[in-house]
């Protein structure tokens, strides 16, 4: 297979190196720092150290910002806050060698009814999505210089989240992560904007959905693995195998080798 395959940093494993031994036993290319965490942290690796362990094992690094931050905060201060976090870890990133940055669109606080929820989001759109495309514009700026890709990770998809990636479009060097398992939860909703704008896609997260829950082995749900995996070859993506456990990513990895 082409595409380069990658791997989530797993949450049983507690330091990068067993994270790297399983990337190089499965044979995979690269493996997602996932940000939230504490071993995966700047303050906790020195660019000559991960640089050392590149060298020694052949590994490659795409970067998982973490989930909980939100560059559509209505309060400036945090947003600010939030963009200076970004600048931080892209600088670091940048030593690494680290080329592709992957963040999530945050659906931000919802208030509970008894009959429905209602997202702070949703309400105020028009001011959120002039928040969040305000900050892209910002994380563009600071990672042009630095050669790095930003690519936006879709979740579960309310109707402003919708909105706001079909904004996204427009913004150049801005990308998109094809997260499958979360787009076949939500029905497909992301799925007619991707293909009408297949090279505004830098990445793919790869996992199944089988009515419940997501992240599954693939081939046990209803994702189209194979369609997609073809277009992650047609348009040249890294994908992360996206299971969240060893033995599924053993299980997913080894399907893959018959695909």
């Amino acid at each position: 297979m082409a595409i380069k395959l990658g791997m989530p940093t797993l949450i049983e494993k507690d330091n990068l190196i067993d994270n790297i031994m399983l990337c190089k036993e499965l044979e995979l290319d690269f493996i997602e720092l996932n940000m939230n965490l504490p071993y995966c942290m700047p303050e906790n690796n020195s660019p000559e150290k991960i640089l050392k362990l590149k060298e020694e094992y052949n590994v490659d690094f795409t970067l998982h910002f973490p989930e909980e931050i939100d560059f559509g905060c209505f309060y400036e201060e945090i947003r600010q806050g939030n963009i200076i976090l970004f600048n931080n870890i892209a600088t670091w990133a940048s030593k690494i060698g680290i080329e592709k940055i992957n963040l999530h669109l945050n659906p931000g606080i919802y208030f509970t009814l008894p009959k429905e929820k209602i997202f702070v989001y949703e309400k105020y759109k028009e001011l959120f999505i002039e928040k969040f495309i305000d900050s892209m514009m910002n994380l563009i700026d600071i990672v042009n210089p630095l050669g790095i890709t930003v690519c936006v990770e879709n979740m579960k998809v309310h109707r402003f989240m919708e909105e706001t990636f079909k904004k996204m479009t427009n913004i150049s060097n801005l990308y998109f992560t094809w997260d499958v398992g979360h787009d076949a939860m939500s029905n497909y909703r992301m799925e007619k904007i991707y293909l009408e704008n297949p090279k505004k896609i830098g990445h793919m997260h790869l996992h199944d959905y089988n009515g419940i829950s997501d992240h599954q082995i693939l081939f046990e749900g209803t994702v189209p693995i194979k369609e997609r995996l073809k277009f992650a070859e047609d348009n040249n993506l890294t994908v992360v195998v996206e299971t969240k456990t060893e033995e599924a990513l053993r299980e997913s990895i080894k399907r893959l080798n018959y695909v």
